[in-house]
C-alpha cells in the first residue's frame, strides 16, 4: 500500500523557488511496521496519510476519548461525592461513587471531619453498590502490579500501597503520609526481604474497598475516634443518618490531567464506569459506560466503525483508526493543555507488548499547527513512537518551508 503526501497547491506554488533541493524521502510502510498514520492541518486538510483508515489497537492513547466524554458530559468542575452515614451500635457506614482520587491526604481531611462528631467507632461497613459486583476489566490481570487493581465504588490510594519489607522480614510503609494497615501488611510479605515496591492490593474489589476503609480508620484513630473498627462490606440501613458527604478536592478538569500525565488505568476506569452511570443511572457497569462512550464518539467526534471495550486502553479490543484519533483531536482542542509537552510533541503516549502509540499536536511552523496519530501495532521498543514523530515532523518541514 502507498503512502499520500498532500500539499495545497498554494504552499508548493509559494514555496517553490524557497526549496529547489528535494527533501528526503520517507518510507512510512518500513517506518511503521504494522501500523496507520495521519498529520492534518487545523482545518482537517491531510499532509500526510498511510492506513488511516484502518483499525487499531490504541493502547492508552484511549484515555483522550475517555477523558473528553468524561469532560463534556459531566462537566470540568463535576466532583465524586463519597458519603458517610452514622448507625446503631456505632457503625460507621460508606456510600461509595467511585472517587479516584481518595488518596491518604483526602482520606486525613475525611477523618478530620467525621471524628469529631463521631468519637466511637465500633465498625466501618462500606456499601459497594454503586458500581456493579466485580466488574472485570478486559486486559487487566490478577497481579501486583498497581495497573491490575480492581475497580470499586469506593477504594484508597488506587488500591495500592507502597511498601518497604525489611531485611528482618517486617513490612513498613513507604510513604509518610500512608499509615501501614493489616491488609497492607498481610500483601507485603510477597515481597523479597529488602524490597521496597507499590503493590496492588485491589486484586478484588473487595480488598481494594477493605483497604479503603483500613486506611480511613487508620486516620480516625490518628484524628480522635476510639473503637474496634472492624471494616467490612454490607448495606446501609433506612435508618441511618447522614454524617458527612464528601467532594474531592480535586474536580474533574484537575484529576483527568493527573491521568493523562501519570496514565494511570484504575484512574481513567474509574472515570469511564462513572460516565456511564452519570449517563444512564446506578450502578456503573462496563455495558453502560460502553454506551455512554459510543453515544458521545458518534454525536460529538462523528466517529463509526470502532469499539471502545474499556477507558484506560489496557485491553487489546479497542479498535480506532487514525483519521478517528485525529477527529477527536480536534474536538479535544480546548482541553489539549491537560496532555504531556515532550520534545515539543504535546500528546499522549501508548503501549503494550506490541503495541506503540502516540496521539497529539506539533507545530509545523510557529504559525502552523498540525493534529497527529501514530497508531503501531507491531513489537517495538517502548520509545519508537517518538522516532517515528521525529521522522514524520523532519519530513514535514522539510517539504513545507
Amino acid at each position: 500500500m502507498r503512502f499520500s503526501v498532500i500539499i495545497p497547491l498554494l504552499l508548493l506554488a509559494c514555496c517553490a523557488t524557497l526549496n529547489t533541493a528535494p527533501a528526503q524521502e520517507i518510507d512510512l510502510k518500513k517506518l511503521l511496521k504494522n501500523g496507520g498514520t495521519r498529520v492534518e492541518l487545523e482545518d482537517g486538510t491531510p499532509l500526510l496519510t498511510y492506513r488511516d483508515t484502518e483499525s487499531f489497537i490504541p493502547a492508552s492513547t484511549l484515555k483522550v476519548a475517555t477523558t473528553f466524554c468524561a469532560l463534556e458530559e459531566m462537566g470540568r468542575e463535576y466532583r465524586f461525592t463519597t458519603k458517610f452515614f452514622k448507625g446503631l451500635g456505632n457503625v460507621l457506614y460508606i456510600k461509595g461513587a467511585g472517587d479516584p482520587s481518595l488518596v491518604s491526604e483526602e482520606l486525613q481531611k475525611i477523618a478530620a471531619k467525621i471524628a469529631p462528631s463521631f468519637p466511637v467507632i465500633q465498625s466501618i461497613v462500606i456499601d459497594p453498590s454503586f458500581f456493579d459486583p466485580d466488574i472485570a476489566i478486559d486486559g487487566s490481570a490478577a497481579s501486583l502490579n498497581p495497573y491490575d487493581s480492581k475497580n470499586a465504588a469506593f477504594v484508597g490510594n488506587f488500591s495500592s500501597a507502597h511498601l518497604i519489607r525489611r531485611k528482618n522480614g517486617k513490612v513498613e510503609t513507604a510513604e509518610a503520609q500512608t499509615p501501614i494497615t493489616p491488609l497492607a501488611a498481610q500483601a507485603g510479605l510477597r515481597l523479597a526481604k529488602g524490597g521496597s515496591e507499590r503493590i496492588n492490593l485491589g486484586t478484588s474489589w473487595r480488598n481494594g474497598s477493605i483497604y479503603g476503609g483500613e486506611l480511613l480508620a487508620a486516620f480516625l484513630r490518628r484524628a480522635g475516634s476510639t473503637g474496634a473498627m472492624t471494616v467490612s462490606i454490607g448495606s446501609i440501613p433506612f435508618d441511618a443518618k447522614l454524617l458527612y458527604s464528601h467532594q474531592s478536592s480535586q474536580n474533574l478538569e484537575e484529576i483527568s490531567q493527573g491521568l493523562l500525565k501519570y496514565s494511570t488505568n484504575f484512574t481513567a476506569n474509574q472515570v469511564f464506569l462513572v460516565l456511564g452511570a452519570h449517563k444512564y443511572g446506578a450502578p456503573a457497569s462496563l455495558e453502560k459506560s460502553q454506551k455512554a462512550m459510543r453515544a458521545c464518539l458518534e454525536e460529538k467526534v462523528g466517529w463509526r466503525s470502532f469499539h471502545v471495550e474499556e477507558g484506560s486502553g489496557l485491553s487489546r479490543l479497542n479498535k480506532v483508526t487514525p483519521i478517528q484519533m485525529t477527529q477527536l483531536l480536534k474536538r479535544f482542542e480546548p482541553y489539549r493543555e491537560l496532555l504531556n509537552v515532550e520534545d515539543d510533541f504535546t500528546a499522549k503516549t501508548g503501549s503494550l507488548r506490541g503495541v506503540n502509540t502516540l496521539t497529539g499536536y506539533f507545530d509545523l511552523t510557529p504559525q502552523k499547527q498540525v493534529r497527529f496519530s501514530i497508531l503501531i501495532n507491531s513489537d517495538v521498543e517502548h520509545l519508537y513512537k517518538f522516532k517515528v514523530a521525529r521522522q514524520i515532523r523532519e519530513y514535514l518541514k522539510n517539504h513545507n518551508r
